[in-house]
C-alpha cells in the first residue's frame, strides 16, 4: 500500500522529504537563491551551481547557433558561451544596461554565462516555504524547481542545468 502511494509523489516533494529526513524530521533545510530580473519577472536559481556574478560585456558573435546564444566573452582566459535567458524563454531581448548582469554557472561540464536584467538579491528560504511549479507558466515547466512565496509576489526557481536541450548542450561542448 505504501509503495502505490509513493509512487505518486513529486520529485518536488519527495526531495523535501529526504530533506526533512537528513534534518532529524521536522527541522528543515535552508537553500540559497540568487534572485534576478526577466522584464518584469522575478526568478532564482540555487548558488551552488552558480559560479560567480559579473558585469556584462559585449560578447562576440558565434554563427550558426541558436539565436538565444548571444556569442561568446573570454573570462579568466576561458570562452565561455553567453546565453540570452530573455530570448530563451520569449520574454525579450537581453539589455546590456547598468542593472545587466551575467550570472556565470556550471552547465555540465562547461562553464555559460546568462544574461539577466539584474540581480536583486541572495535569498536564503526554508525548504517548507518551497511550492510545487504553477502549471501554466511563460516558459516550460522542465526548468522550474519550484515557487517561492513572499509577500511581494512570487518568485519562480530555475534549474540552470536544465536550460538547454541535449542539443543545444552539444552544440556548446562541441562548439565553445
Amino acid at each position: 500500500l505504501w509503495m502505490e502511494s509513493w509512487t505518486c509523489l513529486s520529485m518536488h516533494t519527495f526531495r523535501l522529504m529526504l530533506l526533512r529526513i537528513e534534518k532529524g524530521g521536522s527541522q528543515m533545510a535552508e537553500v540559497q537563491f540568487v534572485v534576478f530580473r526577466l522584464a518584469d519577472q522575478v526568478y532564482g536559481a540555487q548558488i551552488h551551481n552558480i559560479q560567480e556574478i559579473i558585469l556584462p560585456e559585449q560578447p562576440t558573435k558565434v554563427p550558426n547557433n541558436p539565436d538565444f546564444i548571444e556569442g561568446v566573452i573570454n573570462h579568466r582566459g576561458e570562452v565561455v558561451p553567453v546565453l540570452d535567458l530573455k530570448k530563451r524563454f520569449r520574454l525579450g531581448y537581453a539589455d546590456y544596461g547598468r542593472e545587466s548582469r551575467f550570472i556565470v554557472a556550471e552547465v555540465g561540464a562547461k562553464k555559460v554565462a546568462f544574461i539577466v536584467d539584474e540581480v536583486t538579491e541572495i535569498l536564503r528560504v526554508d525548504s517548507a516555504q518551497i511550492a510545487e511549479p504553477p502549471d501554466m507558466t511563460k516558459i516550460k515547466k522542465d526548468y522550474i524547481t519550484g515557487v517561492v512565496r513572499m509577500k511581494d509576489g512570487l518568485i519562480i526557481l530555475l534549474d540552470l542545468s536544465k536550460i538547454l536541450t541535449v542539443e543545444e548542450s552539444d552544440i556548446i561542448d562541441q562548439g565553445f
